[in-house]
């Protein structure tokens, strides 16, 4: 995964990725009851789409560094793993009230939830891949910057007098 994003850069492997993670979690939900050769289709389809999201999140993880600088960047990586904590507790909370269970804390999953469910992590991740396309920039071959405070101001000058 690390020589695919040194040649070819962070943003074409985030747009493929994505897509590629999506279509695997649509059919591993449409094809959820499905044998191939006696094992089920869907484990495949699941290890296929983990693959991509796995590995598109070890190529996102260092972007916001590249993106912003190193100082800012820090703050802009921060502010990623946060809206990621809150997807980690509404992502569960979205995936109960679609498969239609009333109880919150202790849902019953049916198989009819299971397309559904998986169908709403599919467009999460062709979100990821348009979020790409429309709004990032490509990093690679770019110098990373120290940020906006990568060169000190002229009142950051220590200030030295000439004794004579």
């Amino acid at each position: 995964m690390a020589l695919i994003v040194q040649r070819v850069g962070r943003r074409p492997v985030g747009i493929v990725f994505g897509f590629a993670a999506a279509l695997a979690i649509g059919l591993a939900g449409y094809f959820h009851s499905m044998l191939l050769a006696g094992f089920p289709l869907f484990v495949v389809l699941i290890a296929t789409s983990a693959f991509f999201v796995e590995g598109g999140m070890g190529s996102i993880a260092p972007y916001t560094i590249e993106q912003y600088g190193v100082r800012l960047g820090s703050r802009a990586s921060g502010l990623g793993h946060a809206a990621a904590g809150v997807g980690k507790i509404t992502g569960p909370l979205a995936l109960v009230l679609i498969a239609g269970t009333g109880n919150l804390v202790r849902p019953q999953a049916t198989a009819a939830a299971v397309f559904p469910a998986l169908l709403l992590l599919a467009l999460c991740m062709l979100a990821v891949a348009f979020g790409f396309i429309f709004l990032a920039l490509e990093t690679h071959g770019r110098a990373m910057a120290f940020g906006s405070e990568e060169e000190p101001a002229a009142s950051q000058q220590p200030v030295t007098s000439a004794a004579g």
